[in-house]
């Protein structure tokens, strides 16, 4: 199930987030109340990319690296895409693969996970697999809409 005005609302603020211009503390009082799948798995994750007790923004010291960047950014085409997520349920999907302590393999972490990352391509996650990654990075949402009385298609 696609909640489109909960991907637009945390598309926005997760963009907002990562390029340093609100703090954490604001990413989590504007996390929307979805059922959908793909922003949860995305919240759940992006967790683990802030900290949660000092009130902070992504910039300066706390700047995300690159790379890290690079990965969010994906994220945030996700939610502005319409493709359903299709990935299995696991706890912080967008930080795999993890170690697996003790208990972990007690309560078959391992197995899960390899479920999970046997699912798709996990190198596009929260994408299922590159082809409707690449499909949502040829149709950026936010400028395909009409632009001064003419569309996309139209300037090409």
């Amino acid at each position: 199930m696609i909640d489109r005005k909960a991907r637009d609302k945390a598309a926005e603020h997760i963009r907002r987030f990562i390029s340093g211009q609100i703090s954490n503390f604001k990413l989590e009082k504007d996390t929307p109340n979805t059922e959908d799948r793909g922003v949860l798995a995305i919240y759940h994750s992006l967790w683990c990319y802030y900290d949660d007790f000092i009130e902070h923004k992504l910039s300066g010291e706390m700047a995300l690296p690159d790379e890290t960047l690079r990965q969010l950014t994906r994220w945030v085409i996700f939610l502005h895409s319409d493709e359903e997520y299709l990935w299995p349920a696991i706890s912080y999907p967008g930080v795999r693969p993890i170690e697996h302590g003790f208990f972990s393999k007690l309560l078959n972490g391992p197995d899960k996970e390899q479920k999970f990352m046997a699912a798709g391509d996990y190198s596009v996650w929260p994408f299922i697999d590159k082809d409707t990654y690449n499909i949502a990075r040829k149709r950026p949402k936010l400028l395909s809409a009409k632009v001064n009385g003419s569309t996309n298609s139209d300037n090409q």
